[in-house]
């Protein structure tokens, strides 16, 4: 048995060996620093075969060493013990160790160690049975293990593009006791265990590893990544006895954009279809279709040159969405992800509506923000019948824009006025509050922490409103005016931004914003079934789509 050269500082390296113990009848001991340990057989006695180990230290120059026998750089001292008795050591630089090995079946246990003795750590170990006959060569062959006392891992790309599959190296280095990496043919003291952890449920199935144990340093593994919405995830090394290690797996953020197929119009806003598409409107008067891939598929609507606005994905299968500036009248319409539309006229030819929210009671609402006469309206149409009702907001000309419901199943909107309004069914009171002036109230949305969530475009901020109170918690301010806001599949509110941002803003008020190619007049924003975050850039023409 042969110690290897000590590696480099910077790349320490513990190999695992194959040892020889070899027991000839009639040859001598010795061994030269190019020949394999060589233990000799002398005379017999009381049943045993007394042989001599012989051990050549690093000492000899690397290029003068057969590999691979070689025991960890650290180590000063080696035990050889027999089936189970008292081990005897060999110190460095002692070369030489005699022992008895009884004639029959014979285990043999070998540990090195950083101190002489068998004191200090134990660096590595392996234990063998042999037949062990006299008037033959015997041999006796083992590769030392090494013993793990610590873990590291990395992944070799933490960071690739949101989006976009990708197979990653993990690396896993076994280090002893006296940190070296653990290499070689020799299994390790103790397999280690690798696991990934997703905080998000909903992120779920977006990794896998090719390898979830590593028995021994030739034991490689890979972290396939499918492209999906993944915020982080942690790869973990664990084994017994020994600390956790892990890594951070964290995509980047990338902005996707596909150009509408008709350049002169505008995107407007954007919903998730039942059929797992995502549909939008576009000014003047279509509504298009746009696959995970980026086709697009446009659908005019039946009333030409009819102005599109505010479009959700509703209970009953349809994307329901407003038309204003049709002629002799506004409507509330249905399209099925076939393309099959219905108009339904709202009650007031001058109604202009913009914004909608499914309540969930068969019943889509809208909002109705011209306001002929100094009256505003709020409206609601039955799915099942088309039939449209309104009633009047209580302060004049105060332009009712976005709508949502929230846990109490009131209804809330937003009204440019700088007031948000509540009720609960149409021709019940109407109570509202008012915000700071300017505050120019766009979309509303519920949170997932049950609050209610709106965009300040006038004071680029986000407000929080309680419906429990009726009042506004919390402002958070933003780079630019924010217009549209959505609930991601993250837990957190996104939004987009008059100057070119996608934000995400926490329940807690944290904001992080990110740049898009367009530097203006970001609108509707929403959340794909794959947790993507989808988006219209009005002024380029495009949908934008942010994976993270």
């Amino acid at each position: 048995m042969r110690v290897g050269q000590r590696a480099l500082p910077s790349a320490r390296r513990l190999f695992s060996v194959p040892l020889m113990l070899v027991l000839a009848a009639g040859c001598s001991g010795g061994g030269s620093s190019s020949a394999p340990p060589v233990v000799a057989q002398t005379a017999p006695k009381s049943g045993t075969v007394s042989v001599t180990f012989t051990m050549k230290w690093s000492s000899a120059p690397q290029a003068a060493q057969r590999s691979p026998r070689f025991v960890p750089a650290t180590a000063r001292s080696v035990s050889v013990a027999v089936n189970g008795g008292a081990p005897q050591f060999l110190n460095f630089p002692a070369s030489t160790l005699t022992i008895d090995a009884p004639v029959g079946t014979d285990t043999f246990a070998f540990a090195t160690f950083d101190e002489q003795n068998g004191l200090g750590n134990v660096l590595s170990r392996a234990s063998v049975t042999k037949q062990i006959a006299l008037g033959v060569a015997n041999t006796v062959s083992a590769t030392l293990g090494g013993v793990v006392a610590s873990v590291v891992v990395t992944v070799a790309n933490p960071t690739p593009n949101a989006g976009v599959p990708a197979t990653v190296p993990v690396n896993v280095a076994a280090l002893d006791a006296d940190g070296d990496t653990i290499t070689g043919p020799g299994d390790y003291s103790q397999p280690i265990h690798l696991a990934i952890i997703i905080p998000s449920p909903s992120e779920s199935g977006t990794l896998a590893l090719s390898a979830n144990t590593i028995p021994n340093a030739s034991t490689t593994a890979t972290l396939a990544y499918n492209g999906g919405t993944l915020t982080s995830a942690t790869v973990v090394a664990t084994g017994t006895g020994i600390p956790s290690a892990s890594a951070t797996f964290a995509p980047k953020p990338t902005i996707y954009e596909f150009t509408i197929l008709t350049p002169t119009h505008t995107p407007q806003w954007i919903t998730a279809g039942a059929d797992g598409n995502m549909w939008f409107t576009e000014f003047p008067h279509r509504v298009a279709r746009i696959t995970s891939a980026g086709v697009v598929t446009e659908f005019p609507v039946p009333t030409f040159m009819a102005t599109m606005s505010g479009i959700i994905a509703a209970s009953d299968g349809r994307l329901w969405f407003t038309e204003s500036n049709a002629g002799p009248s506004s409507y509330i319409a249905a399209v099925t992800t076939s393309g099959v539309f219905q108009e339904f006229p709202t009650t007031h030819t001058a109604d202009v509506p913009v914004f909608l929210v499914d309540r969930g009671d068969g019943t889509v609402w809208f909002t109705a923000p011209n306001c002929p006469g100094t009256t505003c309206n709020i409206g609601s149409v039955n799915m099942a019948t088309g039939v449209v009702t309104e009633t009047s907001t209580p302060t004049a000309n105060e332009s009712p824009n976005g709508i949502t419901t929230a846990p109490d199943n009131k209804i809330y909107y937003t009204a440019l006025n700088d007031k948000i309004g509540r009720l609960s069914n149409l021709g019940a009171p109407i109570s509202e509050i008012s915000l700071a002036p300017g505050s120019n109230p766009g979309q509303i949305v519920r949170g997932p922490d049950g609050n209610l969530w709106f965009a300040e475009t006038g004071t680029s901020k986000i407000g929080q409103l309680s419906p429990a109170s009726f009042s506004v918690i919390n402002e958070f301010p933003t780079n630019s005016g924010p217009v549209g806001i959505t609930v991601g599949q993250d837990g957190a509110l996104w939004f987009t931004e008059l100057q070119g941002r996608i934000g995400r803003i926490t329940t807690t008020g944290m904001v992080t914003e990110f740049p898009t190619p367009s530097t203006s007049s970001l609108m509707g924003i929403f959340s794909a079934p794959d947790g993507s975050l989808w988006f219209c850039e009005a002024s380029a023409g495009k949908i934008g789509k942010l994976v993270y």
